[in-house]
């Protein structure tokens, strides 16, 4: 029996690297023309539209809204990591996704608090592989029961 090796999934976003656990992707999408409904949005969560998976609409969130972060990126040239959460599945709108890296190839960063300029990622921690540091996505923090929502 083969054991499985613990990767994680990096995307980019707005320029910035950042890093997710494989246990929280269902699917990852790279053409979205024809799957959203901008109608159905809800800017003050993040919600930029619905989008069609597998025959159900699921909350397409842009975390750059939240993050104050600007996307160089056309919007229908970016991609979307269909994620789990208790609450079913939603999508993360990102720019590009760069690839999979072995878990092991990352080890925790300390970033000073003054280096934290934004509030948005104040809490927010980082890893290091190679020297490149990664912030590490925690989508409990954009969507699902445990969002602190305004």
């Amino acid at each position: 029996m083969v054991g499985s090796v613990a990767k994680r999934l990096v995307f980019t976003l707005a320029g910035i690297r950042f890093v997710i656990d494989l246990d929280h992707i269902v699917e990852v999408l790279e053409q979205l023309s024809g799957r959203l409904d901008s109608q159905r949005s809800d800017l003050r969560h993040g919600i930029v539209a619905a989008m069609t998976f597998r025959h159900t609409a699921i909350p397409l969130i842009d975390p750059t809204l939240m993050l104050g972060l600007v996307s160089a990126i056309q919007f229908a040239k970016r991609s979307a990591l269909v994620l789990r959460s208790s609450e079913g599945n939603w999508a993360l709108l990102v720019d590009r996704v760069e690839g999979l890296v072995l878990a092991e190839s990352f080890n925790m960063a300390t970033i000073p608090p003054l280096l934290k300029v934004s509030a948005d990622f104040a809490n927010m921690e980082v890893m290091l592989a190679e020297g490149v540091p990664f912030v590490i996505f925690e989508p409990e923090r954009f969507y699902g029961s445990n969002q602190d929502r305004p």
